[in-house]
């Protein structure tokens, strides 16, 4: 039997637009697309509707996926489908372990192409009018990760080599923020140097905070500010103010493209062209499971819930997910972004009961009934 190859992509710091041609191209093609928890769905509506969906994220402390796991499933869905989209944001190859996927691939005898992305090391700072390198105020960068092996700590770290870097880029580092502050003053950086943490660059909830490298700690505290993160020390920080003039076109409400030159409106539209087929999204709307999917559920909570007809929940949850339109992780559903996003914005020019009364005039079906026990 042949074997397929994996693509190990980059989807960049987050935004669909920010991913690059060839990214765009593979989820199109894609057989099995492999992604982490910081893939925004709007990236996934390329792919195809009868492509798989394997989610594997890891939120920060909650492991859900380990990483033996996540190798395995590169190497069976390599040995049954053609194309195999791992999906990571950022650059795969910068704090993303794909260097360790792409050893374990190599020892499996798969074959594999890396396509790079755009790293948060340099747009995420940019987002926030932060540029990583400026002739008057930084002449090197240093990228570090707070997230070590779980054997190792950030005492190994050379602090005193770090503090001596004009601009310092941190990933995964929200908890370590305070020791992080601490280590580097200890280490002759000066306390007053220009900090920020960017929270969320090019997602819907962005958050910028600034201050000194003494005070970051306790105003990111203030702020709220959770994982995903980076921080960005060093004098450029204080060019935020001066870059007043920066207006990024990748904003986010209903009206402005959000991916694939598709508004928000238009990508739902899309999505929901492709439902109206199986005549499944009426259905969802009349029964409002995008509001009982806010959290993760299973189909057979559901169905014992409401008194629905467990199989044919189930399978109309799988094809929902397939659209995108919910993501399934571990065999729970949830509502996805895009659906999230047009629920809010369009809630009151689409209500789900006139939608689903609208498409049953017009295919004369029920979509009540199919989830009524035999």
């Amino acid at each position: 039997m042949a074997v397929g190859k994996v693509y190990l992509v980059g989807a960049g710091p987050g935004h669909p637009q920010l991913i690059t041609l060839k990214g765009h191209e593979l989820i199109r093609q894609a057989d099995v697309i492999i992604y982490d928890r910081l893939i925004q769905e709007e990236i996934l509506a390329g792919a195809r509707a009868d492509a798989e969906r394997i989610y594997v994220g890891k939120q920060p402390g909650l492991h859900q996926s380990r990483q033996e796991v996540i190798n395995a499933t590169l190497v069976e869905s390599a040995r049954r489908a053609r194309i195999v989209v791992r999906l990571k944001g950022g650059d795969p190859m910068l704090f993303g372990r794909g260097a360790e996927e792409a050893e374990y691939l190599a020892a499996h005898n798969i074959p594999f192409e890396v396509v790079p992305g755009v790293t948060a090391g340099l747009s995420v700072p940019m987002a926030a009018g932060i540029p990583v390198t400026h002739r008057d105020f930084s002449a090197s960068v240093a990228l570090v990760t707070g997230h070590r092996r779980d054997d190792k700590d950030t005492r190994e770290v050379d602090w005193a080599a770090l503090a001596r870097i004009d601009t310092l880029v941190f990933f995964m580092s929200v908890g370590k923020l305070p020791e992080i502050a601490e280590r580097l003053i200890a280490h002759g950086c000066p306390a007053d140097t220009p900090a920020a943490i960017v929270q969320q660059a090019y997602w819907p909830g962005e958050h910028v905070v600034v201050g000194t490298l003494a005070q970051l700690p306790r105003l990111s505290e203030a702020a709220g500010i959770k994982p995903p993160a980076t921080i960005v020390i060093g004098r450029v920080v204080q060019l935020r103010d001066r870059l007043t003039t920066l207006h990024r076109d990748l904003r986010r409400d209903s009206d402005e493209a959000v991916g694939f030159g598709l508004s928000s409106g238009s990508l739902f539209a899309r999505l929901a062209g492709a439902a109206r087929g199986s005549r499944d999204l009426e259905a969802a709307l009349d029964l409002r499971l995008f509001d009982e999917l806010d959290q993760p559920t299973h189909a057979a909570q559901l169905a014992r819930q409401h008194g629905w007809d467990a199989q044919h929940l189930s399978e109309m949850l799988a094809r929902l997910a397939g659209l995108g339109l919910l993501v399934r992780d571990q065999g729970l559903y949830r509502c996805s972004e895009a659906a999230s996003r047009f629920l809010v914005t369009r809630s009151s020019e689409y209500q789900g009961s006139d939608l689903g009364a609208m498409l049953r005039a017009e295919q004369g079906y029920d979509p009540l009934k199919r989830l009524e026990p035999e």
